[in-house]
């Protein structure tokens, strides 16, 4: 209660708007930022008290600390966070203050701190791959050098997987692109909402001056131990499938694969599983070089994001014409979801880039530009040194 009241004294004195719970690795840190929370927080106990200063805002950090992620100097563009719910998480948890680390302007954004097991297999099998923020960053900075607003004009689409263990990128991408999504995905990530929910998207585009941003994509866990397929997941004794849905989806491949021509398997609508059946059929055609592949786990993701980017490109073609408002830049982004135990920032493998017109024709392949590995202008080097206080007491 004692901390409350300094933490509501700052608060006030310095006109910050919000306050929020962030995830670490080693802590759970209380901060005081200008910016809404871009995810609900972990129960656990709080270790570090910290507040950061307004002076801050300008440079927007977008990840927690864990991802040790430096930030872009541009402002943010979310909208005013719900301060009820920031003082509620406040009072619902006690607090120990400590002094508290700032951010970090390392450019491997918390590999440094991660497990170099489950860095090295990303690495080896996903080379390319971001760490998420890094993902997020280089794409607002690339869309915003070719004149795509971002922020509050922006209206995102996800089709990613139900897994809870991918609502981390979800919002992420969010609090870059106008604090809200439309989901178009379901099991393994596929984009169900089919063209009827990309045509309620199209007409939820703020207009005039807004644009589209849809990002789609399979997942794939890396658990501690460095096994592609498998995920550490929150209060579970040891790792287990992820994706569940692709790997239900292999096996039936494997057993479809292992009949005669004319035994193969006939589809059947069941809407008590009728996703699952569909994943395992868009999968089938792609099943024997899964089967095959020296590491199928790692090739499964690759076989569904092919599978995906064709069910995209039908949706989009027949969706986007007379339904996304003119003058309006569509961006397509599809890649491949890399889920990693806590305290290891998740990653994020671009395939596919796209800036295409509101009649959905493709208008600039960007995906070079965002995978360059030279390219740095997503840092941000006049950004200041933490300039946090810690309130002690």
């Amino acid at each position: 209660e004692t901390h409350r009241s300094q933490v509501a004294s700052h608060y006030h004195r310095a006109s910050w708007r919000h306050l929020y719970l962030l995830p670490s690795s080693k802590a759970r840190q209380l901060r005081v930022r200008d910016r809404p929370c871009p995810q609900r927080p972990r129960l656990r106990t709080l270790l570090t008290l910290q507040v950061v200063t307004a002076r801050q805002q300008e440079h927007r950090p977008t990840s927690p600390p864990f991802l040790s992620r430096p930030s872009s100097t541009r402002t943010s563009h979310a909208p005013a966070p719900n301060t009820a719910h920031s003082d509620r998480s406040l009072h619902d948890h006690h607090a120990t203050a400590v002094p508290g680390e700032g951010w970090s302007n390392d450019k491997t954004r918390g590999r440094e701190s991660a497990n170099p097991t489950v860095v090295a297999m990303v690495e080896q099998q996903f080379p390319g791959a971001l760490a998420e923020g890094e993902f997020i960053d280089k794409l607002v900075i690339l869309l915003e050098q070719n004149n795509v607003v971002v922020g509050d004009n922006s209206l995102l689409a996800t089709s990613f997987c139900c897994d809870e263990v991918n609502r981390s990128l979800d919002s992420k991408l969010c609090e870059a692109f106008g604090g809200q999504n439309f989901s178009m995905g379901g099991l393994a990530g596929f984009p169900f909402g089919g063209v009827t929910s990309f045509g309620a998207f199209s007409h939820h585009i703020p207009k005039p001056g807004g644009s589209a941003v849809v990002v789609y994509a399979p997942h794939v866990g890396v658990d501690s131990t460095g096994v592609v397929g498998k995920v550490d997941r929150r209060g579970m004794p040891a790792s287990g499938a992820c994706c569940g849905s692709a790997c239900a989806a292999l096996n039936f491949c494997k057993e479809q694969l292992e009949k005669d021509q004319a035994e193969q398997f006939t589809p059947q609508v069941d809407f008590l599983d009728a996703q699952q059946a569909w994943v395992g059929q868009a999968l089938l055609p792609h099943g024997k070089e899964v089967v095959d592949a020296s590491n199928p786990m790692a090739q499964l993701p690759r076989a569904l994001y092919t599978a995906q980017k064709e069910a995209m490109h039908k949706i989009i073609t027949a969706a986007a014409p007379g339904n996304v408002p003119e003058n309006t830049p569509l961006v397509l982004v599809g890649g491949i979801q890399i889920n990693t135990p806590t305290g290891t920032p998740d990653f994020f493998l671009p395939l596919q880039c796209e800036l295409r017109s509101p009649a959905g024709e493709v208008q600039a392949d960007l995906l070079a530009e965002l995978t360059d590995p030279n390219d740095t202008k997503w840092m941000s080097p006049e950004r200041p040194n933490d300039t946090s206080e810690t309130i002690s007491g």
